[in-house]
């Protein structure tokens, strides 16, 4: 998907329409202490083989995701604040012009 580097939007401290830049923000490492992480830690602890959980253990792997959401981020040229996009469009990979 191809999107342009400016683009013309509402920015909510100005108020009006301004040019804003586009920028692609990559995904943030997995905290160590959520509860998937704890969760998955406590069943390696208590002998449950290789796999963290044992009901993935024969269940089959199919229809995987290919694309996700793709967090896009917002730069005002005039007062320099950033807006988050609401919900990111599914694309495999962005290309922003």
């Amino acid at each position: 998907m191809k999107l342009a580097a400016q683009v013309n939007r509402y920015c909510p401290t100005c108020k009006t329409h301004t040019l804003q830049k586009v920028m692609q923000v990559k995904g943030g490492r997995r905290g160590t202490l959520t509860f998937g992480s704890r969760r998955k830690g406590w069943n390696l602890e208590h002998g449950y083989g290789s796999t963290p959980y044992p009901m993935f253990e024969h269940k089959k792997i199919s229809g995987l995701k290919i694309a996700k959401r793709i967090d896009l981020r917002y730069k005002c040229t005039k007062c320099n604040k950033m807006t988050t996009q609401k919900r990111g469009k599914k694309a495999k990979k962005i290309e922003i012009k």
